[in-house]
């Protein structure tokens, strides 16, 4: 068995796709979705204890493999891993040692590939009446034949260091790694209804901080707490993470509805 675990999803898409009837490939689609998912949450899972599985166990993958890539910048990249014993004058001599691979789906790949799988899997909406998306057994051969090329990897590789603070607005657990810290990284908080963004400033060797220069944050006018609307475009809704009030953002903010003016105030 491959270090992922996903030959059984892998052999019954196989069986589907050949099959080639619609409701086969819908099938397959169902199956190659299994082994997306299996593989990337597997990976995330190396990242250990420093990293709590509630902070992403409901995240679809592409989103999960993101916050990997943005805690290690090349995990979706192949490594060959060999060794060499022996050295001279502090540089490798003799015999190199092939250790394993390492595989994994770019981001984008797996993003196209999966939003692709996921058309299949649900009733055509009202505006594709007129042109339902088909299936077509070659794109999803060609969505089988990577997945299989990475579950053939032998080596899962996580190297980073993670450590945790708390979002300057809502007080949730963030968690920064040591990449993000020696390159100044932007990163925002995992709470949905927060998104706080945050300058990761690196003070010293062993010295961190956070702060939101450069990003806007006010207070909720139900409950008083801030939020960030950084994100936030002219005439959008956004709710208060901590008590849900909506406010509507207009070069301005106010709840949500307006409030009308009584007759006493005109």
């Amino acid at each position: 068995m491959s270090i992922y675990g996903v030959e059984d999803y892998l052999a019954r898409a196989k069986a589907y796709i050949e099959l080639g009837n619609e409701n086969a490939l819908r099938h397959a689609c169902l199956e190659l979705r299994f082994s997306l998912e299996s593989i990337v949450y597997q990976r995330l899972r190396q990242i250990g204890d420093k990293l709590p599985r509630s902070v992403y166990k409901s995240w679809q993958p592409q989103k999960a493999l993101k916050l990997l890539l943005s805690f290690e910048p090349r995990a979706d990249q192949d490594v060959t891993l060999d060794i060499c014993l022996e050295t001279v004058d502090g540089a490798p001599s003799g015999n190199w040692q092939h250790i394993g691979d390492y595989k994994m789906f770019s981001v984008k790949w797996l993003n196209k590939s999966y939003n692709k799988l996921g058309k299949f899997l649900h009733l055509t909406s009202l505006s594709q009446d007129d042109s339902p998306p088909q299936i077509n057994a070659n794109d999803l051969q060609e969505i089988f034949d990577e997945i299989e090329r990475v579950s053939t990897a032998s080596l899962v590789l996580s190297m980073n260091s993670i450590s945790a603070l708390a979002c300057t607005v809502c007080k949730s657990d963030m968690y920064v790694s040591l990449s993000q810290i020696e390159e100044g990284s932007v990163v925002e908080c995992y709470k949905d209804t927060c998104g706080a963004k945050h300058n990761i400033v690196n003070l010293d060797e062993d010295r961190f901080t956070a702060d939101r220069i450069g990003f806007k944050s006010v207070p909720c006018i139900n409950c008083g707490k801030v939020f960030s609307i950084e994100d936030v475009k002219h005439g959008e809704l956004k709710a208060c993470w901590n008590c849900g009030q909506i406010h509507v953002v207009r070069w301005g903010y106010s709840t949500w509805p307006i409030p009308k003016k009584s007759a006493v105030e005109g």
